[in-house]
């Protein structure tokens, strides 16, 4: 078990950005909106610094172009920046065109700033589905060698003709897709990471992390955001539901974090393949 590694990401965006409240807001009053991004990017800089752990940071394209010095910064400290599109807008809600101009506006992007191939994607909302079978296409078209945006959860109907065969690590094509890990309670699966890391019990976490390993034999794959890292952010008038699901538990993401981190060496999933017969 201990060979297996642990695979740490985060999906850079804006707190508008999340689903419960882009969706609640005027696109006015998102516009207006201030940048806090970094408040919650320093916090997980500076917890994977202090435990000698390595990310994959998957960048909006729209933050990176309004805080290229916060892209650089993360880049500088050795971990790997990937691409979360530009706009924040759901596959579903692209044509197999609009798709390839955001994925290569963003890649564009992120690799000026970097100086870095850019090889990795994951979509808005783990937005993928069977519905989008020419997903894969244009990733390769555009040089991507994986992909993080398939959620393995039973609340996502979806997506379960997609996941009938995939448990962890698959290749759909030449693209190399990685799930974030899950946990099993008999038929039923539940993510690991944002906001049921935030709903969790940590034992939940930890135990759903175990099972990717001796159950699966995948390396367990988290993911944060970086607002989940910021109980100061602006509170909103939003569905009760809604709020629910953004607000709970703010103010304990870093201290179960840090917990994680003590818990846990993560590297990133460039790394990761590096370690793997892969082809990059």
């Amino acid at each position: 078990m201990e060979t297996i590694k642990n695979i740490f990401t985060v999906d850079v965006e804006e707190y508008y950005h999340a689903e419960n409240i882009l969706h609640s807001l005027p696109k006015e009053k998102i516009g207006a909106l201030e940048s806090r991004v970094g408040i919650g990017v320093h916090k997980i800089l500076d917890l994977l610094t202090k435990y000698n752990s390595k990310a994959t940071f998957f960048v909006l394209g729209c933050v990176a172009e309004k805080n290229p010095g916060l892209i650089k910064e993360i880049a500088a400290a050795g971990h790997e920046i990937a691409s979360h599109g530009y706009e924040h807008i759901p596959l579903y809600k692209h044509t197999p065109e609009s798709f390839g101009d955001d994925l290569g506006r963003s890649i564009e992007l992120l690799s000026g700033l970097t100086g870095e191939r850019i090889i990795g994607y994951r979509a808005t909302s783990f937005s993928l589905d069977e519905r989008l079978e020419w997903f894969f296409e244009i990733l390769k078209k555009h040089g991507i060698v994986y992909d993080s945006s398939l959620c393995l959860s039973f609340f996502r109907k979806q997506c379960r003709s997609l996941w009938k065969n995939i448990c962890g690590i698959n290749k759909v094509g030449e693209i190399l897709e990685l799930p974030p890990s899950y946990i099993s309670l008999g038929p039923v699966r539940l993510p690991i990471g944002g906001g049921y890391f935030r709903a969790y019990p940590y034992w939940l976490t930890k135990y759903g992390l175990n099972q990717s390993i001796a159950q699966r034999r995948t390396p367990p794959l988290f993911y944060i955001h970086p607002w989940e890292l910021d109980p100061q952010q602006p509170r909103f008038k939003i569905p009760a539901l809604n709020s629910f699901r953004h607000y709970l538990n703010l103010s304990k993401t870093e201290k179960k974090l840090q917990q994680l981190l003590v818990d846990r060496h993560f590297i990133s999933v460039r790394d990761f393949l590096n370690t793997v017969p892969v082809p990059v």
